[in-house]
């Protein structure tokens, strides 16, 4: 008879399955000298489900998934639109040239961050 014992992971398919954790966060990315501001958003736990609504009117909001991601790797956001990412990370990168607001809503799993790997590559930092 075998005891093997499952548990919150990584690759544990029940660990998505169940209902998230809501995770919400607002900000406010002041581009005014012309730079790129940049908020970095971590979860206190992976998340599976992540919304991003662009609150300002007529600024567009970037999403990306390393501090270093290239403009052809970041989804933009119009403003007043939002959008819905199903994957899992331990963190967010919000970005935009000129003043934009935001409010983030996650669905976090019981998942620890320390068992999440870096994301890099071809389509984050390639």
């Amino acid at each position: 008879m075998s005891s093997t014992v499952y548990g919150v992971g990584l690759r544990n398919v029940g660990s998505y399955q169940v209902a998230g954790r809501p995770y919400c966060a607002t900000g406010s990315l002041d581009g005014s000298d012309g730079l790129s501001g940049i908020d970095t958003i971590t979860f206190p736990q992976v998340a599976k489900e992540i919304v991003v609504l662009n609150l300002s009117g007529s600024n567009d909001l970037s999403v990306h998934f390393a501090s270093n991601s290239p403009d052809g790797n970041k989804f933009t956001i119009a403003g007043g639109e939002q959008q819905t990412f199903k994957l899992k990370c331990k963190e967010i990168y919000l970005s935009a040239s000129a003043g934009t607001d935001y409010t983030l809503y996650a669905s976090l799993t019981q998942i620890s961050t320390g068992s999440m790997y870096a994301l890099t590559g071809v389509g984050i930092t390639e």
